[in-house]
Order: structure tokens, then sequence, then C-alpha cells
């Protein structure tokens, strides 16, 4: 039975060394249930080729993360990428001034907010 050192669940990160390859149709994590049978999991996985294959006469698979038939699936080690997740989720936070996670994008008052998108309009408020 082969094994891959490093085999991990693409979308938790739980150890898969133990799992049996080649991968079963009906293969989950053990830990979260994800598909394993899937295009994210394979070495041929590229959203940035044509279909997001490298595997030139392999079938179009449209659903990226569910279980498919696809008969080149070759699981790859290091598939699980929380880590850009993270980074990502950092960026942005920086970007709309947040100073915590899951903090509000919204101003914390009212006028703060008026007084922001009358910069932004470079308007002056009307007075009734």
């Amino acid at each position: 039975m082969q094994k891959i050192d490093n085999l991990e669940c693409w979308r938790c990160g739980a150890s898969l060394v133990e799992e049996p390859l080649p991968l079963a149709r009906e293969a989950a994590c053990h830990q979260c249930g994800t598909p394993l049978h899937a295009c994210r999991l394979c070495i041929f996985y590229d959203l940035g080729v044509a279909n997001g294959c490298r595997e030139p006469i392999a079938e179009r698979v449209v659903d990226k993360v569910r279980s498919n038939f696809c008969g080149y699936l070759t699981p790859r080690g290091g598939a699980h990428v929380a880590a850009a997740a993270g980074v990502s989720r950092t960026g942005l936070e920086a970007l709309f001034g947040l100073d915590a996670p899951g903090s509000s994008a919204s101003p914390t008052t009212e006028d703060a907010a008026r007084a922001a998108l009358n910069t932004l309009f470079d308007t002056e408020p009307k007075v009734p």
C-alpha cells in the first residue's frame, strides 16, 4: 500500500497518512467528513489553467470540492491552505481599519459615518 508522508485533508488539515491509496471515490476525512476523491486534493489541481486541471486529457469537473470519478486523481501532500485564508482576513481587516477579528466594518457612531461620507463626497451637510 502506497503512502504520502504529508497527505492532509484539503479543508481542515487533518493528517491522512493512514488513508489507503488509491483513494476510494467515497473516501472522506475522518475529522471533518470532507470528500477526499476531489480535485482540491489532486496534484493536477490548478485554477490558473483551463478547467482548473493540468492533466490535459482529464474530463472537466465543475465542482472541485465534491467527489468525482476522475481516473487521473493523484493525491498531493500539503493541500491544506488555512494559513493563506488567515493572511487574507488580516489584510482585509487592515484595509478597512478593523481593530479585531469579528469587529464590524461600520463606524461606531452615526456622526462618524456622516462625516466619512461628507469627506468622501466633499459635501457639507444641509441644514433644514
